[in-house]
C-alpha cells in the first residue's frame, strides 16, 4: 500500500484517504495541535483503516517538506492540497502514486 495510492483511490491500496480531511489534519500537526499519534488516529478515523508503517513514513516525509517561514510553510501546504485534489480526481499527471510522488517532490 501507499499513502498516495490511498489519497487517489487506487485498487488494491486499502481503503480511501479523503484529501480534505488529509490536509486539515497535516495542517493542524503542522500548527503543533496534534501529535503524530493524534494525526494518525485521525486518519485511520478518516479512512476507516489504521496507516501501514510505510504510508506513516510518506506522511512524515511530505510534513517534512513544510518548513521555512510562515509563508513559506503555507505556500507549500497550498501546492500540497493543489496537487492531491488533481490527483483525487485523476487529473493527467496526477493519476499514479508515482505521478503524485514526483510532483510533491519526495
Amino acid at each position: 500500500m501507499s499513502l498516495y495510492g490511498r489519497i487517489i483511490g487506487v485498487e488494491g491500496d486499502g481503503d480511501k484517504i479523503p484529501v480534505h480531511g488529509f490536509m486539515a489534519t497535516l495542517a493542524e500537526y503542522a500548527r503543533g495541535r496534534l501529535t503524530g499519534a493524534q494525526a494518525q488516529t485521525i486518519v485511520n478515523a478518516l479512512s476507516g483503516s489504521a496507516l501501514s508503517s510505510s504510508e506513516v513514513t510518506e506522511a512524515q516525509t511530505l510534513l517534512a517538506t513544510f518548513t521555512g517561514t510562515a509563508t513559506a510553510k503555507l505556500a507549500r501546504a497550498v501546492e500540497v492540497d493543489n496537487v492531491l485534489m488533481l490527483a483525487e480526481h485523476h487529473a493527467p499527471g496526477y493519476s499514479t502514486p508515482a505521478e503524485v510522488a514526483t510532483r510533491l517532490g519526495v
